[in-house]
């Protein structure tokens, strides 16, 4: 026996939910049930509201009184309330996610059980180690700041450490995905360069897009990687995306990378859902079906390492990426001319995107001094306390916004690679952010990711940014998000 199988052994077991309910009356018993009861003269809507106050363990009960109570127990208005979420699948009722969702939740918390007991036996046998500082970054020069406020602006930026303002989007987590996803699709580069299979991704994309029409808001579907690649182009540009949506599909279609947690459990038979429901609707195959569980190692959901804190490694992404679709190398006959206001040309710029910012987040580190700075890595650091420092320089963008709002439908304010990260992932959320935008600086703040104007215009444009930023702020705009606020507290590692 191995030290993990024996740990094992040692674990109390969980017991599974008890919840079978299963039933069998005679014919006379369900419908003479009510006959002496005062029920009888209560009307199904009223009994229905007061069984939405009923716990589970009182309608599993409550249901075997009569064939009548068990069918207003199964009403999927009880069992929303009970899934605490309005996500559903086209396949299933509330009651039998909610039912599936208890059963996972139990083999979750078996695991999590196992997974602590290991960490508890192997953290006992490892003395305690020492961890060098993280790097130390510097430390914004304080200023005296004449402050009025403005939009929604109750303080200077640079008064405090941590953003001062609040957005409906977690931008924190969020940006997190959003890197993920654009390296992802940065291994198919290559490939959905060409034009061919570019018109087949918006062809993809715009049949997608029907299918969120037509389908009621609730219902969870799933696109693939290279339909959240073309999704994303879109929502980089949010008057473009709301003028699209309303003469399209008149409604603006919501998207959020994000997952909430009874959707990261629903998640792949909603996949399988949007796979039928878009083979039946154009007669085409969506993507690749998973292979059957049984071929296929359960994923581990958490990880406890000696040094480091507790993880839930479930992803946490609403995109489909564990099969793909297969692309022609002929456009089909079936292939729509584009509907959409971006081009196949802002699809290719896009994808130069993420090693343009590498590129400008590396380059910058080498102009401010670091102490106990060792990293030597292209890759993008999105720790605790450079998302802290990133959201911050965010705040100062959308202060600027408000301040220098667009003249001549010219915008002021150009932002850095650095902003863009979380700029971008606010926008992914279009809803929210256009509400964000209203609240906190009075209209939406359009972004146009290639512009095409005179050379000349934008450098003085940038200049002018720039100057204005420095006076600002007291920092320069390029190496913004280097920078602490107001720090109290040292910069901490992230587990």
């Amino acid at each position: 026996m191995t030290e993990d199988e024996s740990v094992k052994t040692n674990i109390q077991k969980r017991s599974p939910p008890l919840v079978t309910w299963e039933h069998s009356w005679p014919t006379n018993e369900m419908q003479n049930a009510l006959t002496a009861s005062d029920f009888k003269l209560v009307p199904t809507e009223v009994m229905l509201q007061i069984f939405k106050f009923l716990s589970v363990h009182d309608l599993s009960n409550i249901s075997l009184v009569c064939h009548l109570f068990k069918m207003i127990c199964d009403q999927d208005d009880i069992w929303k309330l009970k899934c605490k979420s309005s996500t559903k699948l086209h396949s299933k009722s509330f009651k039998q996610i909610y039912m599936d969702w208890m059963y996972e939740k139990y083999l979750r918390n078996a695991e999590l059980d196992e997974v602590e007991a290991m960490y508890r036996e192997r953290s006992s046998r490892v003395a305690c180690g020492m961890r060098c500082g993280p790097p130390q970054y510097p430390l914004r020069p304080a200023g005296e700041h004449h402050f009025v406020p403005i939009g929604d602006f109750r303080q200077h930026p640079n008064e405090s450490e941590k953003i001062s303002i609040e957005l409906s989007v977690d931008v924190d987590r969020t940006a997190r995905e959003l890197i993920s996803l654009l390296e992802k699709a940065s291994q198919f580069q290559a490939e959905w360069r060409q034009s061919c299979i570019i018109k087949q991704m918006i062809t993809r994309y715009y049949r997608f897009m029907q299918l969120k029409a037509t389908c009621p808001n609730n219902i969870l579907l799933i696109p693939t990687l290279d339909i959240e690649t073309i999704w994303q182009t879109h929502l980089l540009r949010p008057q473009m995306y709301r003028e699209d949506c309303l003469r399209l599909f008149h409604q603006v279609i919501d998207h959020s990378l994000l997952a909430t947690e009874i959707e990261q459990f629903l998640k792949e038979q909603a996949f399988i859902d949007t796979c039928k429901l878009y083979e039946e609707r154009f007669g085409e195959q969506y993507c690749p079906l998973p292979k059957a569980k049984d071929d296929v190692n359960i994923a581990p959901k958490f990880v406890h390492p000696v040094f480091g804190s507790l993880k839930c490694i479930i992803p946490i992404y609403l995109y489909w990426d564990e099969t793909y679709f297969t692309f022609s190398s002929e456009i089909s006959v079936n292939c729509n001319e584009n509907p959409f206001s971006f081009t196949e040309a802002d699809v290719i710029l896009d994808g130069n995107w993420l090693d343009l910012c590498k590129k400008f987040m590396k380059d910058m580190m080498s102009q401010i001094p670091i102490r106990e700075y060792y990293r030597d890595s292209n890759e993008i650091d999105l720790s605790t306390s450079a998302m802290k420092r990133l959201m911050k320089s965010y705040e100062r963008f959308l202060y600027m916004a408000t301040k220098y709002p667009p003249s001549n439908g010219y915008s002021f304010v150009h932002p850095t690679y650095a902003i863009d990260i979380i700029w971008h992932s606010h926008m992914q959320e279009p809803l929210k952010y256009a509400s964000d935008c209203i609240r906190l600086v009075g209209y939406v703040i359009d972004h146009t990711p290639w512009p095409s104007v005179d050379e000349n215009k934008m450098k003085n444009s940038c200049n002018d940014t720039i100057n204005a930023w420095k006076k600002e702020f007291d920092s320069d705009m390029s190496t913004d998000h280097l920078y602490n606020t107001k720090g109290d507290s040292y910069d901490q590692w992230s587990d």
